[in-house]
């Protein structure tokens, strides 16, 4: 709603307690329910999101190219004589809601810059509890000539003030020091644990995976078919193509711990099928790698103190001031916390790791846009190897920025440029709306089979036939992070006694984070379990978070989708954007939206190849078995 918008005075409440009775027009930060009149800068967001997103990825371009004494903040993070700028992997570029909540601070603030412009109030009053948002729209409103009043909220909790300032109290090089000795710690099991012998022939391939998405059974037996690579093993055996395998672990329900990954690998390697090389990143660190780490980022220090001119007033362009209080505390790590020591350790492993291996003609890496991986793709490069293809293995979500990057940014070259790949895997309806949105030129892009999902190849639409019994079954699907878990549960309990009709729950969790019925005693659920293309045809509707990908499997499967919209979040589903799917904010609109789907109002939305999907995987075979291998210089500058 934007109806208050010409009113003298703006509210931007930020706050879970009641609005007070105050003059003005109310813009709620959280929530995408507009009630009193007020407006949701949420909602703001998704209307105006490509306009929102284009201002974020020209301040991050703009920001990189502003100069200090004379040189680019890109030149000043340089990491020795490696032909390596850290700037690449700090907080800024990565844009990563993962982390943390500041990427979708900054959004809402670009939003509300938009807001202010087209009302044009003559004062505005924050109130929030978080001193950066306070201190970030009173910047707004200076740069505006809008006077500005701020008040706290008063509902933040103590121990949540008291965690901050304790944490606060930690200088950080000392974060950074202990970066460095966790990560020297864990990785004890598997230190120097390197293959026996990599592959050296012409005919091998290298991939960088995660060590995961693995049938735990098969991997202690000494069998490897990790799902981000599913059938791709035949396709290899078929093609004469030998691998090299670099794994990286990350902790999961599958692999949960570096010991018996370790294990596991030995075993695989072991094995007299021939599965390639393998061998986790991690047993390329030793003490002469943390030693280098540490030294580097004990020389870099000197660096980046020209760098504080970041906080000064008028520096770099517009937007910076604004969003500066927000970003500042992510920005101080990457200089000289915990993360910066851990930006030296990845590019150290990285370098380690593809100096050791013999000349690879190509290689192909799991790509998500996170910020390691400007790092990997540097060292490739700097060890003299062939062609990179990075292959998303997930959907691209609109506001995962990770996968974003500026136009300018890709195409500017020069010393410290952006580390890229070749090339990018286009699999699906959302990378390739992922490519357009930042004019990622088509003779960087090769499409081949989306692998992770090929298990949607054999499923059929099924045709929704109302329960003979007149109940109403729900799949509730599981999210990730067990507080958006939680909310999302409770909006559906609050939602129950608006429905005139009876509903049964059934509930797959999400496996790295279950669900247990005791904590919902106001909700009454079976818990399911299997893939969700078998499970489908008993429900009536799936009601899934805006953080989990198991919507698209249900909605492809024929199952209607209703997406809970986080009311702290930004709207992260893989399904944003296609008709027919129905978001909802409130138990009001996920009342109507079980109502509407009830009485058959709502079609499904037709969804062609939403994944490129083939068994026979006939592009990949064409991309393995290409005859050449594309050069630097036959193809325009690449990334995303």
């Amino acid at each position: 709603m934007t109806d208050g918008l010409g009113c003298s005075r703006f509210v931007v409440w930020d706050s879970t307690g009641s609005r007070v009775n105050w003059d003005g027009h109310f813009v709620d930060w959280n929530g995408y329910a507009e009630s009193g009149g007020a407006t949701s800068l949420l909602r703001h967001v998704e209307v105006n999101a490509e306009e929102i997103r284009d201002r974020y990825l020209t301040w991050v371009d703009e920001l990189g190219e502003s100069r200090i004494g004379g040189r680019r903040i890109v030149d000043r993070m340089a990491v020795g004589s490696t032909g390596f700028s850290i700037w690449w992997m700090s907080s800024i570029v990565e844009k990563s809601f993962w982390n943390t909540s500041t990427m979708a601070t900054v959004v809402r603030l670009i939003a509300l810059d938009g807001l202010i412009a087209r009302g044009e109030p003559e004062t505005v009053t924050v109130v929030s509890d978080r001193k950066e948002v306070r201190r970030a729209v009173r910047r707004l409103c200076e740069l505006r000539e809008i006077p500005c009043s701020t008040e706290r909220a008063g509902v933040e909790a103590f121990g949540v003030r008291f965690r901050r300032w304790i944490f606060g109290l930690l200088p950080r090089p000392i974060q950074a020091l202990r970066a460095l000795i966790d990560y020297a710690v864990r990785g004890r099991p598997v230190r120097g644990r390197r293959p026996r012998q990599w592959d050296d022939s012409a005919s091998s391939l290298f991939l960088l995976s995660c060590f995961g998405h693995l049938n735990s059974k098969e991997a202690a037996a000494g069998r490897f078919d990790s799902r981000y690579w599913q059938g791709l093993y035949e396709v290899f055996r078929e093609s004469g193509v030998t691998t090299n395998w670099l794994q990286y672990f990350a902790t999961s329900a599958d692999v949960p711990d570096l010991a018996t990954a370790s294990s596991w690998i030995d075993k695989i390697d072991a094995n007299s099928e021939d599965q390639g090389n393998h061998v986790l990143l991690e047993s390329y660190a030793s003490p002469r790698l943390h030693a280098r780490a540490l030294w580097r980022w004990i020389c870099q220090l000197p660096s980046m103190v020209p760098l504080r001119a970041l906080a000064r007033p008028g520096f770099g362009p517009d937007l910076h001031a604004i969003l500066w209080p927000v970003v500042r505390e992510e920005w101080l790590d990457d200089l000289r916390g915990a993360r910066s020591m851990n930006h030296q350790l990845w590019l150290a492993v990285f370098e380690a790791a593809c100096g050791d291996l013999p000349h690879q003609r190509r290689g192909l890496y799991l790509y998500e846009g996170a910020s390691w991986e400007r790092a990997f793709v540097h060292a490739w490069r700097s060890a003299g190897h062939g062609e990179l293809v990075g292959v998303p293995h997930a959907t691209i979500r609109f506001w995962d920025l990770r996968y974003y990057i500026h136009q300018r940014t890709r195409e500017r070259g020069g010393l410290y440029s952006l580390p890229q790949p070749d090339r990018l895997v286009r699999n699906s309806v959302t990378a390739a709306a992922a490519f357009e949105a930042v004019g990622y030129p088509e003779q960087r892009v090769v499409d081949c089979e989306s692998l992770r999902y090929a298990h949607l190849i054999d499923v059929e639409t099924m045709d929704q036939v109302p329960s003979s019994d007149g109940i109403f079954r729900v799949l509730v699907l599981g999210e990730v992070r067990p507080v958006a878990m939680q909310k999302m549960l409770r909006m559906l309990a609050a939602t129950i006694p608006l429905l005139d009709f009876e509903i049964e729950l059934a509930l797959k969790a999400h496996p790295h984070s279950p669900v247990r019925s005791e904590d919902h005693p106001s909700l009454s659920f079976q818990a399911v379990d299997g893939l969700l293309n078998k499970l489908v045809g008993d429900f009536d509707v799936a009601y899934s978070s805006n953080g989990t990908s198991a919507g698209v499997d249900v909605l492809l499967a024929g199952l209607p989708v209703v997406v809970w919209l986080d009311d702290d979040d930004l709207n992260l589903s893989d399904l944003r954007g296609l008709p027919g799917v129905g978001f909802v904010g409130s138990p009001e609109d996920l009342a109507s939206s079980f109502q509407g789907i009830r009485a058959g109002d709502v079609p499904l939305p037709s969804i062609p190849n939403f994944f490129t999907l083939d068994a026979n995987l006939p592009r990949w075979r064409s991309l393995l078995t290409e005859s050449s291998v594309p050069s630097l210089a036959d193809l325009p500058e690449a990334g995303l």
